[in-house]
């Protein structure tokens, strides 16, 4: 009883933007906490957004967790870096999570509260490899949107968090992404070796149950000690 009430997400209805392996994980272990989650499998843009935020709310009556977990990585020499790079990377991992906390809000404010969680990473606080201009800067500008979120919804009820993953796999890279090495690439590190996408989603759930709920406008790193390495 004491796990439930503490940890429980019995019943909650968890939407997961973006089927990466972190979303994918994500919700596998909402569903087999009890919770239902589903996974809206979209190229993130204004109005696929807001008919997948209505779709589920019109399904299940409420968003009690909306879980932004689309990536887009990409590493990029900063000299030659096209402009359609750049915004592919921004478009994604930034202008993707406004769109879906513009679309959800409204829906957390109507039925007295809910939670957020972004899927940011550790490379928005400290270089990881080199050509991450774009990636990093795109999703440092995500942790600035969940903190300004988290302060303007605390009275709504809404609470607002990001998870900061390093050495986790997010998906598969893109054809043109260049590999240009950096401190990730160093022996010694990853401190406790590669994460894998699960132990995201457990931090995720964390963030989401009731024993977060004193917990707003927080980075929470899961990078295996990089950063004290």
């Amino acid at each position: 009883m004491t796990l439930e009430r503490i940890f429980g997400v019995t019943d909650r209805k968890i939407l997961v933007i973006g089927a990466t392996p972190i979303g994918e994980a994500t919700a596998a272990l909402f569903n087999e906490l009890g919770a239902t989650a589903e996974i809206a499998d979209i190229v993130p843009g204004e109005q696929v957004i807001a008919d997948a935020v209505a779709d589920f709310a019109a399904r299940h009556g409420r968003i009690d967790v909306m879980v932004y977990a689309v990536t887009r990585i990409g590493t990029y020499a900063l000299p030659t870096m096209s402009l359609d790079q750049w915004d592919q990377v921004h478009d994604a991992n930034l202008r993707g999570a406004f769109l879906a906390m513009r679309a959800v809000i409204p829906a957390m404010q109507q039925q007295g509260g809910g939670a957020i969680v972004a899927v940011s990473t550790m490379g928005s606080v400290h270089p990881v490899l080199k050509g991450n201009g774009a990636y990093g800067a795109s999703k440092a500008g995500l942790n600035g949107l969940v903190r300004a979120a988290a302060l303007d919804h605390a009275d709504d009820g809404i609470r607002v968090n990001a998870v900061l993953p390093g050495a986790v796999p997010v998906g598969d890279p893109p054809a043109d992404m260049e590999r240009l090495g950096g401190p990730a690439t160093q022996p010694g590190r990853l401190m406790l070796g590669m994460g894998r996408a699960e132990d995201v989603a457990s931090a995720i759930v964390y963030l989401a149950s009731p024993a977060a709920r004193f917990v707003t406008g927080q980075m929470l790193a899961l990078d295996g000690g990089f950063l004290i390495s």
